[in-house]
């Protein structure tokens, strides 16, 4: 039986000791060769990034990414663009397996922008001064702030020789839509978007969308709690307890706060009232998914009560409605297996 651990006894992580930047452990075995087309979209994709990646030479410039500034060669963007499902993410972790050297990262935008908040300029050169290729997933500007942050890296990269390859269910140009208005800001998102060779991917959603998941009861929560079993330890705390956590850690460090946990169990979830705790926590979630941590969580109110009416149709809509599929994929069928345990 996996030992239990309260999640107050933990020690959280210290320090800027940052997590590696490679596919999460959900696609780790994910290859071209893996890959299933559904579309004949999905087909050329499949094509063109297995060319693209052929193309890329093996050797290494002796001085590092950033030292190239100089050369008039300008660096290349691939911009996967589709749907919900299309195995967007599929693509650019096979790509970043296929790549042919190892100065490479793989990192989500949301990652990209808290680690540029947490480093200083200096550090962020020298953490990716060495790499090549940047695989980029979920690609979204939600903000203004953002848009200047990620224009400012993405034209280093750019001058640089760098080779970035990102994942969007937006298209580059349409960046930023609905969000802030302002000509500069559309100015910089176009300046963003020159750089980027839009690959278009269709075709049906390969996830079962019937699964409905939902919150537990306080009963069934404890069932789990016990009869689950586990690769790590398993870790049990209450909602406000996993709020302070949340905003104790710097978001980058949430990778490493979970390492070694392979499950967790959070009673008596609360609406969220504000957005910044909203983000904090959506962010949480997609390190859980990707880390493959089982989760389980009981409450009184839905999933759709979780985030507040006040914003959760505002600039991070698209965020708050992935972490709701997320966390019904997470809780299908909890309440049957928890029963089945028992009987």
């Amino acid at each position: 039986m996996s030992q239990i651990v309260p999640l107050e006894l933990l020690e959280l992580p210290v320090g800027l000791t940052l997590p590696n930047f490679t596919p999460p452990p959900r696609f780790r075995n994910t290859r071209f060769e893996t890959y299933c087309p559904q579309d004949p979209s999905q087909i050329m994709a499949l094509d063109r990034l297995d060319n693209f990646v052929r193309s890329m030479p093996s050797f290494t410039p002796s001085r590092g990414l950033f030292h190239l500034r100089r050369r008039k060669i300008v660096g290349t963007g691939l911009y996967l663009d589709g749907g919900f499902g299309v195995g967007k993410t599929h693509l650019l972790t096979a790509l970043y397996y296929a790549a042919p050297f190892n100065e490479k990262i793989y990192l989500s935008f949301q990652e990209l922008v808290y680690l540029i908040g947490a480093l200083s300029q200096r550090e962020l050169r020298q953490m990716l001064g060495g790499h090549r290729l940047i695989c980029l997933d979920e690609f979204e500007l939600d903000d203004p702030g953002n848009t200047l942050i990620i224009k400012n890296f993405l034209a280093e990269i750019f001058l640089a020789g760098g080779t970035i390859v990102t994942t969007s269910n937006t298209t580059p140009n349409a960046q930023g839509e609905g969000r802030f208005n302002a000509e500069d800001f559309r100015r910089e998102i176009q300046s963003i978007a020159t750089h980027f060779d839009v690959l278009l991917i269709d075709g049906p959603d390969y996830r079962d969308r019937s699964l409905s998941g939902n919150f537990l009861s306080e009963n069934c929560l404890r069932k789990h709690t016990y009869c689950d079993s586990s690769d790590g330890i398993k870790v049990t705390g209450t909602w406000p307890q996993l709020m302070d956590v949340l905003a104790s850690l710097h978001p980058i460090h949430y990778k490493n706060f979970l390492k070694g946990i392979g499950a967790l169990y959070i009673s008596g979830v609360e609406p969220i009232a504000f957005q910044n705790n909203a983000l904090r926590f959506v962010h949480f979630i997609d390190q859980l998914y990707d880390q493959e941590v089982q989760f389980k969580a009981a409450s009184s109110v839905t999933l759709l009560e979780l985030f507040d009416p006040s914003y959760v149709n505002s600039a991070y809509v698209k965020k708050h409605y992935r972490c709701l599929s997320r966390l019904r994929e997470l809780l299908v069928g909890s309440e049957a297996r928890a029963d089945a345990a028992t009987e």
